[in-house]
């Protein structure tokens, strides 16, 4: 009786552990959800290629508005997001974000910029709200052109390059896998694929 009592008492506190809502720094964006909870080993793993967490994670509360230092470290990792995004349109779409997914960022200086998810995450504000992150490989285009197929040519963030953050708030992604990126083993590059899109 008392191991089934446990089970029950375990799978309802999972259930609302899942529950708990993450808040959405901006009105176009709602109902966060993150799924599948990352392994202690995959955890380990990004943060050891994050070496100024901290500091960025603060710039990315500074971007949602808090500007005070953190006071909390709860966070939990995760494998996908799914969210519901208002276009300037007024059209709603569900959003997934998943590790490894190509999205779009509009950065100021640079324009419309690459980048590749490799970590999604939730930490605790110091309003005891939960706020999704992403952390990301920026693609550096090295201004060449591939020979054979005439697409530019891009180069992946490696962990020793901090010039540009790499964690952010969820809010900052304007599109997913709305660019194709493949990867080729010879040049070690990634090439950008001009001729790929999406049937209507």
């Amino acid at each position: 009786m008392l191991q089934f009592y446990n089970n029950n008492i375990s799978a309802i506190i999972n259930v609302i552990l899942f529950y708990i809502a993450i808040s959405s720094p901006v009105d176009f964006i709602t109902n966060i959800i993150l799924k599948r909870s990352l392994s202690r080993q995959d955890r380990e793993n990004i943060m050891k290629n994050l070496p100024n967490f901290k500091s960025e994670l603060l710039l990315s509360f500074m971007d949602i508005g808090q500007k005070s230092a953190l006071i909390y470290s709860q966070m939990s990792w995760y494998e996908l997001a799914t969210y519901t995004m208002e276009e300037s349109d007024g059209v709603f779409s569900k959003v997934h974000l998943h590790i490894g997914d190509v999205v779009t960022i509009h950065e100021e200086d640079s324009g419309e910029c690459y980048a590749i998810i490799k970590g999604i995450f939730k930490y605790k504000g110091n309003d005891d709200k939960y706020y999704a992150f992403i952390t990301i490989d920026w693609f550096d285009n090295i201004n060449r052109i591939h020979n054979v197929l005439k697409c530019p040519l891009f180069r992946i963030q490696t962990s020793q390059d901090i010039r540009w953050r790499r964690i952010f708030p969820i809010s900052i992604i304007d599109h997913v896998q709305k660019v194709h990126f493949v990867y080729d083993t010879k040049i070690d590059l990634w090439i950008k694929n001009n001729y790929y899109f999406t049937a209507i």
